[in-house]
């Protein structure tokens, strides 16, 4: 948790391109989300890519592939991780994220559309069990909303 959906026109990147920016996008929504840094809580952070087949994308009403690349990205959070100042963080972290990969001398310029969906609270399932946020927390090790421990 998140779970993340690129959406791309067919071929916009090469194979290995594409596996990079799956990784950026991951390595991103971690650093903005907070997501701890353990094995299992990393696994919680979904990065999914879906291709368009060319000519099945306009933007303003034309086909731009020759002189853009438009990236949809959709991504769903639980309620409660994030407040406004880390949504706006995650938007650039990912919009960064994508652009990075872009190579340099691609005359093509990256328009992304993001769009953060929070689910609200028990309204996510994992494996057939609803989680609550306090689920999520204590699963994804978000570091802003652990537990503060009082000194001594």
């Amino acid at each position: 948790m998140p779970n993340i959906t690129l959406t791309l026109p067919a071929n916009a990147f090469d194979a290995a391109t594409r596996q990079r920016l799956l990784q950026a996008v991951h390595d991103a929504a971690v650093r903005a989300s907070g997501l701890g840094a353990e094995p299992a809580q990393q696994r919680l952070c979904w990065v999914m890519l879906q291709e368009i087949a060319v000519g099945h994308w306009l933007c303003g009403g034309q086909d731009i592939g020759a002189r853009g690349i438009p990236c949809q990205v959709e991504v769903r959070i639980p309620q409660g991780v994030l407040d406004a100042q880390q949504r706006a963080d995650y938007a650039l972290h990912l919009h960064d994220a994508i652009a990075g990969c872009v190579a340099p001398g691609d005359p093509r310029v990256l328009l992304s559309s993001i769009v953060m969906t929070d689910i609200a609270d028990g309204h996510w399932a994992a494996n057939g069990r609803l989680w609550h946020l306090n689920d999520v927390v204590q699963a994804a090790g978000y570091a802003h909303l652990q537990p503060q421990v009082a000194s001594a």
